[in-house]
């Protein structure tokens, strides 16, 4: 059966059309090009055979559109990579910069015993910290109990280590948890402040209320 079909550019059909559109399309030229041949001894009229040339350059002409939409996308997302990086690091320098002066205005207010300095239009005060901070000049002098034991195991090496723990321990029980697989050695921060702070002295760490420098 023979379909009409107006024949436009290829660039035409590309920008006014979808890809599924063009596809539908050319599936339906392609039914009618195969009942034509089939009627005609393979003779496919010049019409349809031109309406088949056209919609299968814009079909092309489809794909490159949306394949350079892609690359131009991913041309931006590389260059807004490279502005994040690089106000990343203008951010990173300015707060090192902030960070030293900082410091140097405590040490100075600090060994001076001054709790402000005022100017015309700006007043800097040492004010106390709202909480303690953890010190810990010597962390290998930790007593074991403040401290957190991890390893990397694979996965059947951690399973024959729990096998060996009898069937009703509490151990076995939670280190047979998905969860509960052990990574490295750090310090137990929650347990060894409130240590601390209950009064209990532990060599190698203390609680210190400190300083910091505010702008008014």
């Amino acid at each position: 059966m023979a379909t009409q079909t107006q024949v436009r550019l290829p660039e035409a059909l590309a920008s006014e059309m979808s890809l599924f559109q063009l596809d539908e399309t050319l599936s339906l030229l392609m039914e009618s090009a195969t009942e034509e041949a089939a009627a005609g001894n393979g003779e496919i009229p010049e019409e349809l055979r031109q309406a088949l040339l056209e919609y299968c350059e814009a079909f092309g002409a489809k794909v490159d559109n949306i394949a350079n939409y892609l690359k131009s996308q991913e041309g931006e997302i590389r260059n807004a990579k490279v502005e994040v990086e690089r106000l990343h690091a203008r951010q990173a320098a300015a707060e090192n910069r902030i960070e030293k002066l900082k410091g140097l205005l405590k040490y100075f207010m600090e060994t001076r015993g001054l709790q402000r300095m005022k100017g015309r239009l700006n007043t800097i005060s040492l004010r106390r910290n709202s909480q303690d901070s953890l010190i810990v000049e010597s962390p290998d002098a930790i007593p074991a109990e403040f401290c957190k034991l991890s390893v990397t195991l694979g996965v059947p090496e951690w399973e024959a280590l729990v096998s060996y723990l009898p069937d009703d321990h509490d151990l076995r029980v939670r280190l047979a948890a998905p969860d509960n697989a052990p990574g490295k050695r750090e310090l137990d921060n929650s347990r060894l402040r409130a240590a601390l702070q209950s009064g209990l002295c532990i060599p190698g760490a203390e609680l210190r209320r400190g300083q910091h420098i505010r702008l008014t």
